[in-house]
């Protein structure tokens, strides 16, 4: 009773390891450091029961010997085998992503994000996707064997967009959300695997980058210079780096949306103001406050094009124009109107929008048709 005991206690430590470490399979995520770290601990401790147990039953039969040896190599294939290099390979993975945190902005995280992959997962090539459209768009690609290669290669797959449709593998992995390991085989290579006309892939891990519930590109990586062919535990590696990745992605989108609102709200607040200022330094006097429905006509000094400047700037911004007619630069225009120049290039920025100018060379040319007398500018109905 005590050697099957002993047997049934680690072969449920052995079941309890494989469900742990094919979660990931079944559609969760995948296992931590700390839970596999508890699984090894929870199976050396079962192991150590079950070869007492054997000792008390039967300590000097051959069968017991047998059967001693028997439950050690389960142990030792299971932690070796198994739990072993999980360990190592998401200790690997999280060193790595630690490291991409540090980054920053979202340009960096994209830039470095390949290479990362390749550290973190072992892999000699990385590919990475956006989606754009409905379609697969190359952002970058990083060899670490050939980078020459490799630039050449980006400049070929940045040419064309492949659609994200069936039979391609991508389509599938964006279906189920959970990375996959791609065999050859595995179909056919040309309909399934994207740019295989460049890439070539004899056999690939692939990922998704999912932010807020959405899919929103890919991790893809080979192996072709390295010993050891890709397997489970590369897919469990590139699933890990890919989901910790897409938070450190949306946490850096999110802050750089953040600091986009906070620069438009200090445009609002300069434009606001400098509309004070202008209202504030105003001249008062019996009639400039009228209104035109007072009865007033317009002053004889005051020409056609003054109206319509008006109708379309404000003072401070027909102001500004002269003077860009006249060539002055910002610093200048700021130095003539005693403002900062930061808030002469907002001034600048509103000029060229309301007269729907291209550039200050085109707001010129406006406004000299204008005061000549040959055109009138008449703003957009949302600018009046």
């Amino acid at each position: 009773m005590q050697a099957a005991s002993a047997r049934t206690l680690l072969g449920e430590a052995s079941k309890r390891a494989e469900a742990l470490l094919t979660s990931n399979v079944s559609g969760s995520t995948a296992p931590s450091v700390d839970d596999l770290l508890e699984t090894y601990t929870a199976l050396s401790v079962r192991l150590e029961v079950a070869i007492e147990d054997l000792n008390e039953a039967a300590p000097s039969t051959k069968r017991h010997r047998g059967e001693l040896a028997e439950l050690q190599r389960l142990a030792r294939s299971l932690v070796g085998e198994v739990l072993g290099p999980r360990l190592l390979v998401q200790e690997r993975v999280l060193a790595v992503v630690e490291r991409l945190e540090e980054l920053g902005p979202v340009s960096a995280l994209i830039d470095q994000a390949p290479s990362a992959a390749a550290e973190a997962v072992n892999l000699e090539r990385v590919l990475l996707y956006r989606i754009d459209d409905g379609h697969l768009v190359v952002d970058s690609l990083y060899s670490r064997s050939d980078p020459v290669q490799a630039a050449a290669d980006l400049l070929r797959l940045q040419t064309s967009a492949v659609r994200l449709a069936y039979p391609l593998v991508e389509a599938e992995i964006a279906r189920r959300r959970r990375a996959l390991l791609v065999e050859y085989d595995d179909g056919d290579p040309q309909t399934r695997q994207a740019n295989y006309d460049i890439m070539r892939w004899r056999g690939y891990v692939a990922a998704p980058i999912v932010v807020t519930g959405r899919v929103i590109g890919f991790f893809e990586g080979d192996r072709r210079a390295g010993p050891e062919p890709l397997s489970a535990v590369d897919r469990e590696a590139l699933d890990l780096f890919t989901r910790r990745f897409s938070q450190i992605f949306e946490r850096a989108a999110m802050r750089r949306r953040l600091r986009i609102q906070q620069h438009e709200m200090r445009q609002v607040a300069s434009w606001a103001d400098s509309r004070t200022s202008e209202l504030s330094d105003r001249a008062i006097d019996f009639t400039s406050d009228r209104s035109p429905t007072d009865g007033d006509t317009a002053p004889a000094s005051q020409t056609a094009s003054d109206i319509a400047l008006g109708d379309l700037l404000t003072r401070r911004e027909i102001e500004v124009l002269k003077l860009m007619v006249q060539g002055e630069t910002n610093a200048g225009i700021a130095r003539t109107l005693v403002v900062s120049e930061g808030t002469i290039k907002f001034h600048v920025k509103n000029v060229l929008r309301k007269m729907q100018a291209a550039n200050r060379a085109d707001a010129t040319s406006r406004y000299l048709r204008l005061t000549l007398g040959s055109t009138t500018l008449e703003p957009p109905a949302a600018q009046r």
